[in-house]
């Protein structure tokens, strides 16, 4: 399993479709919800926030390995999410990606997000830390080892 946290810029002027792709799936939890098994994704959240000026999309998410890309997902919500992601997200501002360090969760809590992936090779914690490099967040890159 993997634990994510990860920013993405806004592109500039695209605000507000930014928040009418956040209304999208809100809206559409259902359907996003009936995505997660084939992504093998046992948790995912959005948030917004503001950095100098400029809104980020952050994703927080516990995932299985092995998952199927959204790329090649049947469901229409994914092609819509994709859709608004080329149209909203920065692809000239690097992502800022968090190095997970640890975890709390009670027992059952963890139990339940190991779901079926409770036989996982790893012999980790569904919640236990992702491989990362640090980011310097002054300029949003990944920082050399």
């Amino acid at each position: 399993m993997k634990t994510e946290l990860v920013s993405f810029a806004v592109t500039p002027g695209m605000e507000s479709e930014a928040e009418a792709w956040m209304r999208l799936l809100k809206e559409r939890r259902a359907e996003c919800v009936a995505t997660l098994d084939r992504e093998k994704m046992r948790y995912e959240s959005v948030f917004k926030s503001e950095h100098d000026g400029r809104m980020y999309l952050s994703w927080f998410s516990v995932q299985g390995e092995d998952f199927a890309p959204i790329e090649e997902s049947p469901f229409e919500i994914d092609r819509l999410h994709i859709e608004y992601w080329d149209r909203c997200i920065d692809p000239s501002v690097p992502p800022l990606i968090f190095e997970h360090v640890v975890s709390f969760a009670p027992d059952d809590v963890e139990s339940a997000v190991r779901g079926d992936l409770a036989a996982s090779p790893y012999g980790v914690s569904p919640l236990g830390p992702t491989v990362r490099r640090p980011v310097d967040f002054a300029t949003h890159h990944e920082c050399e080892n």
